[in-house]
């Protein structure tokens, strides 16, 4: 049974009891980190885990939010008997956490980044088999031009799955790679209920209602919310509602440092 930890569920400007969007999964030996933003020491310190006994790590893409903690994470894990940390992302993406490193630690050089860089497509969808039979699969979300960002589902050995799609408008290729997933994560920066003048395409983000149309599009029995704006995080009832739309989805809104069970 996979455990996931929200270590984060705001985004990029939350203030108050939601930090930066990001996660921890795990699974019997396995445990990966999904995003690396400017919190991520402090959030994994609340969480009582130690950088150096995580070695994966999933990046969507290269928003300050999500990759500018990583030169602390990774100097963190540079010393000798620390474990080789695997990194999953875009070639774009790895190009911007070479250049934290490089900007931040001028002088220490490439041997003190102990990282196995693993390319994932930013055209297509991929598929790679990670540690103790787990399965990481991506596609190209609806995003920015110029910021190629992924979305993100894990298969585990029991039969488990869970997907993760942030920083996108609602997107087809999101929808066939969660469907059927026991858990879809997807990002809910508006509430078309409480900020009914915002369009969010605009934004390249989602409201709440939009997230839930893509749980039920994908079959995905229960959904949980995160990267949740200032205005829509403050009213987790409100976004139960709206995403639920008169439907019998299961819909979460975790609060920094939650934890639930997948399936």
């Amino acid at each position: 049974m996979a455990e996931i930890t929200f270590l984060g569920t705001g985004d990029a400007f939350s203030a108050g009891r939601r930090s930066n969007v990001a996660l921890l999964i795990e699974d019997a030996d396995f445990r990966m980190l999904a995003e690396v933003g400017p919190m991520i020491m402090q959030q994994l310190a609340r969480a009582n885990v130690q950088p150096v006994d995580i070695e994966q790590l999933f990046v969507s893409h290269s928003h300050g939010d999500h990759v500018l903690g990583f030169p602390m994470f990774a100097i963190s894990r540079s010393f000798e008997s620390s474990p080789r940390l695997h990194v999953y992302s875009g070639s774009n993406t790895i190009a911007t956490l070479k250049m934290l490193w490089s900007l931040v630690f001028t002088g220490y050089g490439s041997h003190h980044l102990k990282c196995e860089w693993h390319n994932l497509s930013e055209r297509n969808s991929d598929r790679m088999e990670l540690s103790h039979g787990v399965t990481l699969r991506t596609v190209v979300v609806s995003s920015p031009p110029g910021m190629p960002t992924l979305a993100a589902r894990w298969d585990f050995p029991d039969g488990a799955s869970l997907t993760f799609a942030t920083d996108t408008l609602p997107c087809a290729s999101v929808v066939e790679l969660a469907r059927g997933s026991d858990l879809l994560i997807h990002e809910a920066s508006f509430s078309a209920e409480l900020q009914p003048d915002i369009e969010p395409a605009t934004y390249f983000h989602s409201t709440a209602r939009q997230a839930g149309e893509v749980a039920r599009q994908a079959d995905c029995p229960r959904l949980a919310l995160v990267h949740l704006g200032s205005v829509a995080g403050e009213r987790p009832d409100v976004l139960v509602g709206e995403t639920r739309a008169g439907t019998d989805l299961q819909v979460i809104v975790p609060e920094d440092g939650e934890r639930i069970s997948v399936p």
